[in-house]
């Protein structure tokens, strides 16, 4: 399969040089760029794939519009970051907290641009940028909901993540969808949003137990493990109700590592976030057999998503 990554890393490139005329600002935008190639590229490439499978001809467009789609995943996870305090050793985590804010907000303003560039007709652009806002102002409120930590339930996290990481994959692949002509397609919005739900438990099954800035539980964060990990807790294993409580600080729960493992282990917790995981990431698949213009396209969309050509020559 075409590895369509590195093109896409070279238009945001370009849109960076031929935009940032200040020495400063490029310097930035180029740090922050390099760092985002070190890790797998997902949504563009889906962008670029979905564009040619849904009958797209042009290669300007398709970069453009991955490039676009990658601009603005940059600027999400700088302020996403920023907002969580969990990445300390992002550069945008150690650079100037203004500048910081200032790059998010310019790649944010690029990536609009990227598209308005794309070589394609009005008629077509325009109704794609629309979906675009209304797809980032429902990752806004899901955002906004993540941020405020209310996850209460299974049902309001999965929620959650809808509104969330799942509408920028939904983003990412409707807009290769549209820029060929079509309207949204409920199909493509279905499956984008299993996979991002699945993505997401995925991410959340990894940040249970590596015992840094990230892990989920040190952060006192409602995933939907923590969530049901807390559900019945014996008498021995209060503590980690006591700490999301803040009864107990974070310097003894950091002496807790080994015992916390077994916790999650002896509880079944990471065997239900592995099931819930495979429920929708199955459902995922399921769906995008049934669309006729993926079917036969299982093995390449999975290769994206998997990393498997991202991940290609690229240290992690």
């Amino acid at each position: 399969m075409e590895d369509f990554a590195p093109l896409i890393r070279q238009e945001m490139k370009q849109f960076a040089e031929l935009y940032f005329k200040d020495e400063k600002l490029l310097y930035y935008a180029n740090l922050f760029m390099e760092r985002k190639f070190t890790e797998p590229m997902k949504f563009g490439p889906l962008t670029v794939l979905h564009y040619r499978l849904f009958g797209g001809t042009s290669p300007e467009a398709a970069y453009h519009a991955g490039a676009s789609i990658e601009l603005f995943i940059l600027a999400s996870d700088i302020l996403d970051d920023l907002q969580d305090q969990d990445a300390p050793h992002q550069p945008w985590s150690q650079a100037p907290l203004p500048i910081a804010l200032h790059l998010a907000t310019v790649f944010m303003t690029l990536s609009q641009q990227a598209l308005t560039e794309c070589g394609l007709e009005a008629e077509i652009v325009l109704p794609v940028i629309d979906m675009m806002n209304k797809q980032l102002l429902i990752a806004a409120n899901g955002q906004m909901a993540d941020l405020g930590n209310l996850a209460t339930d299974e049902a309001s996290y999965l929620s959650i993540v809808q509104h969330k990481s799942a509408a920028l994959l939904v983003l990412a692949c409707m807009t290769g969808v549209m820029l060929t002509g079509r309207e949204w397609h409920a199909g493509v919005a279905e499956y984008a949003e299993q996979l991002g739900i699945a993505a997401q438990i995925e991410n959340d099954r990894r940040d249970l137990l590596r015992w840094d800035e990230k892990n989920d539980f040190l952060q006192r964060k409602k995933t939907l493990l923590t969530l049901y990990l807390l559900e019945d807790l014996g008498e021995r294993d209060q503590w980690v109700a006591d700490y999301y409580a803040c009864r107990i600080n974070e310097t003894e729960a950091l002496g807790m590592q080994e015992e916390f493992e077994q916790l999650c282990e002896r509880s079944g917790t990471m065997l239900y976030g592995s099931a819930m995981f495979s429920l929708y990431f199955n459902r995922f698949q399921e769906l995008l057999g049934n669309i006729p213009e993926t079917a036969g396209k299982i093995q390449e969309i999975m290769a994206i998503v998997s990393g498997k050509i991202a991940n290609s020559g690229i240290p992690q």
